[in-house]
């Protein structure tokens, strides 16, 4: 997982789902979250530093990813996964509390959105 965490560079032509977290430390739940996408087989990358809520950091990822889906993580444990054609205040999932287990699952959800497969169920 190391070459996900390597700086996007502007001429990047790799399709990526973005995993942006709120603030500059990165929430644990960020390894389980890359443990779900990882395992559907989508790119992706995780970058930090971001300001604003779940939401709209998410809603930013998914409009900046070419595959339309970007996740966002606060660190108070809400994960947000948001697609770039839902409106920006309505995200796919909005979850507070999120456990190792949940964290997985979003983030294998988050990668079969972008290959059109059936979601898993969430605890």
């Amino acid at each position: 997982m190391d070459d996900c965490r390597s700086p996007i560079e502007t001429d990047d032509a790799m399709p990526r789902l973005f995993v942006r977290c709120v603030g500059d430390r990165e929430p644990e739940l960020v390894q389980y979250i890359e443990h779900g996408i990882e395992e559907e087989g989508v790119p992706w990358v995780v970058q930090h530093g971001y300001d604003g809520d779940g939401v709209s950091v998410a809603y930013d990822a998914s409009v900046t990813s070419s595959l339309k889906i970007g996740i966002g993580v606060a660190p108070d444990s809400r994960v947000v996964v948001h697609h770039k054609q839902l409106p920006d205040d309505d995200p796919v999932f909005d979850r507070s509390d999120v456990t190792a287990k949940t964290a997985r699952a979003l983030g294998s959800n988050s990668a079969r959105l972008v290959k059109g497969t059936p979601l898993k169920p969430l605890e």
